[in-house]
């Protein structure tokens, strides 16, 4: 019991906690600073945050676990590919004009090929229901969504694989954070991830600016409350999450819960930001709900045999 008790609550958070993301970045949009530069100092701050918990905690004496350049190495690898190659592929598909409905679209499709890869490398078998219920998830999370396509056809056509790519890099990442030992803990780990996503961003921001990113930029309090916004819940609260629920249930279970998150995030702005919410996305929410419980039953059954 206590187990299916904390499966749904990490289940939650990273729903709610991935679906800050997109609200953020909202918030980033209205900032004057570039969004990569955001980002930058978003990772660089919450990896700073990681930093000083493992030192406060090992000055009280806290039990630490061994850090080897092995594990660390495959942490600036996981983070690097789902949370900085991921990232850099949503912000830069926007930035040249693809628009935010067809990118969220394309990148919630995610547990597809997520399912189809571990299917072929480590027979982690999904089975005809749960297709169906990802199919299902996959046509609900399409009606929300391409409802409110705006600004199609005024990017270049290239600039349409970046989702793509940032579907791939994640279902990488995930990969890469579950089928291996767990050599450090998740404040650890959490750590070295956000600084392989600074890093990345940080080499983006220069070469779209042309200069290093500079702590004078970070004098507007509209550029802060962005920050702290995607620093506490995006970087901590989705990125912590994404992490453990990948360790409580593996990759393709976690990956359908990414299907909920158009839907929360269209609800979340429509609180906060007085976003209005169609039939069309009401319908496509209850159409994705219903396949995501279907998949995840079929899922969780699987692994139980």
């Amino acid at each position: 019991m206590r187990s299916i008790v904390l499966s749904i609550f990490v289940s939650l958070g990273l729903v709610v906690c991935w679906s800050s993301g997109f609200i953020g970045t909202q918030m980033a949009a209205d900032a004057s600073m570039p969004a990569p530069t955001i980002f930058f100092w978003r990772f660089l701050l919450a990896a700073g945050l990681c930093l000083l918990v493992c030192v406060f905690r090992n000055l009280m004496g806290g039990r630490g676990t061994t850090t080897t350049r092995r594990a660390i190495a495959r942490e600036l690898a996981a983070g690097s590919f789902s949370v900085g190659g991921y990232l850099l592929g949503v912000v830069f598909a926007i930035d040249l004009g693809v628009g935010a409905g067809i990118t969220a679209l394309i990148t919630a499709l995610q547990p597809l090929l997520a399912a189809l890869v571990m299917g072929v490398l480590v027979g982690e078998r999904v089975g005809l229901l749960g297709w169906l219920g990802a199919l299902l998830a996959a046509a609900g999370v399409s009606i929300c969504v391409v409802g409110n396509i705006h600004g199609l056809g005024h990017a270049p056509l290239w600039a349409y694989a970046l989702p793509c790519l940032s579907a791939a890099s994640l279902t990488v990442g995930s990969m890469l954070s579950t089928y291996r030992p767990a050599d450090l803990d998740l404040i650890q780990r959490l750590m070295w991830q956000l600084l392989a996503a600074a890093a990345m961003f940080g080499v983006a921001s220069t070469l779209e600016n042309g200069y290093l990113p500079q702590p004078s930029q970070l004098l507007e309090a509209e550029t802060w409350r962005a920050i702290l916004f995607l620093v506490v819940l995006s970087s901590f609260g989705g990125y912590g999450f994404f992490i453990a629920c990948l360790r409580l249930q593996g990759v393709t279970p976690t990956s359908v819960l990414f299907y909920l998150t158009p839907p929360a995030t269209m609800i979340w702005a429509k609180l906060q930001l007085g976003d209005c919410i169609s039939v069309s996305e009401i319908a496509g929410g209850s159409i994705a709900a219903v396949g995501v419980l279907l998949a995840l039953r079929v899922l969780m059954q699987v692994r139980r045999t």
